[in-house]
């Protein structure tokens, strides 16, 4: 049973490539995702805009995301 809990596809041209070297890829592609999808990488990556201000504050932010869906005039901006 896989420790992730996250589906992956790993597209690869070689026919000829061990299983094992798949495993050591999709172990590192994992390794690199959790690295960045933690809750300081999603702060980091995002705004809340409500009706008079734009704001980057951490704890704003999580309060925000708190409920499966935001208050009204509250807008969850992606900065990538």
């Amino acid at each position: 049973m896989s420790k992730y809990r996250r589906d992956i596809i790993l597209v690869i041209k070689d026919d000829a490539i061990h299983p094992d070297a798949i495993d050591i890829r999709v172990e590192c592609l994992n390794d690199i995702i959790a690295y960045v999808d933690n809750i300081d990488g999603f702060c980091k990556a995002h705004e809340l805009v409500t009706r008079y201000r734009i704001t980057s504050n951490k704890n704003k932010i999580l309060d925000a995301v708190r409920y499966e869906q935001l208050k009204p005039f509250r807008f969850l901006i992606n900065k990538n």
